[in-house]
């Protein structure tokens, strides 16, 4: 066995018969976990996902046909035994804390012990467009993960708490937890605050963004010395890492086609406007535009993808992307598993430009082996 535990989040994406068979063969091929986002839309504009730019549109209709994924996990609860299910990742904009209390707490008697709330402070892409408040992003998630910790620690008990933004009077948890232990929380955090309320609240990191491995020890290192502080023992704490990757022959033959892609210049997108700065280039949202975490796909016009597709850079997919064949990924994974990752979690996002197809998941499958050998 390795140092580290491999699994993997699937789309959740229609049709339902794509997910299913996502997370069956990625079981299959050795997952230790099974993972799912939480999105009412995805990250690419939907005016280039069409079959003339990707052939994977003749399978997906739309990047923003997402399932429910709490119902999925279920689901995948009793087909699954004996793997860690979780949300990569959720937040308490869509869900209030006492959802996301019972949610968890349900889907760990369903996996006997083996839920994740993994949780974020949100992207504005599932919260402004729908009318909801986006604002104090790490305020809301810190009293909501101190909303949940008092429910999960109430033994029934009526619970009444000063909230900013929650207040709770005589509020009831009263669900048994499964074996009296709560679930596990992940946090994804990559700036202090949210590192902070990594080392104070969770029992696991689950970092979306791809960073240097001095920099992922880096921040590691704050979350124990948060975790040590509030005096909690961090010695089962588990370091993990969203592999955000696109699977080919070799990098360089993924490189050549997505630099003729539209789907990978939307992608492209994703880059915060600093990122684009250090390559010379504008970023076509805003200089000041910080990528994924604000953009709304559906207010991105043609010539802003033309922009990009114009200025597109390889250094814009690989410093967020993980790109090349299994054994070049691997390689690329070695040095952040020798600063401290123990649990990668693969999520094959390539197949937007290369189409996916058979070989493409017998690489994720030589992927998930050559990892777990880590």
């Amino acid at each position: 066995m390795g140092r580290v535990k491999v699994g993997y989040q699937d789309g959740c994406l229609h049709p339902l018969w794509l997910t299913n068979m996502g997370l069956r063969t990625a079981r299959m091929f050795g997952a230790q976990s099974l993972w799912l986002p939480d999105h009412f839309m995805g990250f690419i504009a939907p005016s280039v996902w069409k079959e003339e730019n990707t052939p994977a549109a003749k399978v997906v209709h739309s990047t923003d046909g997402f399932f429910d994924p709490i119902q999925i996990l279920a689901v995948a609860a009793t087909k699954f035994k004996g793997v860690d299910l979780g949300t990569a990742v959720t937040e308490a904009y869509r869900r209030h804390p006492m959802s996301l209390a019972q949610s968890f707490v349900t889907l760990d008697h369903l996996s006997k012990g083996h839920a994740i709330l993994g949780i974020g402070n949100g992207e504005r892409e599932n919260v402004e467009p729908y009318g909801l408040p986006w604002a104090k992003q790490v305020a809301r998630l810190e009293e909501a993960l101190t909303i949940i910790r008092l429910l999960w620690e109430s033994g029934g008990k009526p619970v009444s708490y000063d909230g900013n933004i929650w207040p709770l009077r005589d509020a009831v948890f009263n669900l048994p937890l499964y074996n009296g232990r709560a679930p596990r929380i992940w946090i994804a955090s990559h700036a202090p605050k949210m590192l902070g309320l990594t080392g104070r609240f969770a029992d696991g990191w689950l970092p979306t963004m791809k960073a240097e491995p001095e920099e992922y020890a880096r921040r590691l290192g704050v979350i124990k010395d948060a975790g040590a502080e509030a005096g909690r023992n961090m010695d089962h704490f588990e370091p993990g890492l969203l592999v955000a990757c696109a699977l080919g022959e070799s990098r360089d033959a993924l490189l050549e086609r997505a630099m003729k892609s539209k789907i990978a210049a939307a992608m492209s997108l994703l880059a915060p406007g600093p990122a684009w700065q250090g390559l010379g280039k504008r970023h076509p949202l805003g200089d000041s535009h910080k990528g994924w975490l604000e953009i709304v796909p559906p207010r991105v016009t043609e010539e802003q993808i033309e922009q990009a597709a114009a200025d597109l850079e390889p250094e814009l997919l690989t410093g967020s992307i993980y790109l090349g064949s299994p054994s070049e990924i691997r390689d690329e994974l070695a040095p952040i598993v020798e600063a401290g990752a123990r649990h990668l979690i693969i999520a094959n996002i390539g197949g937007a430009f290369t189409g996916g197809g058979l070989g493409e998941m017998m690489r994720l499958a030589s992927l998930i082996r050559k990892t777990r050998r880590l």
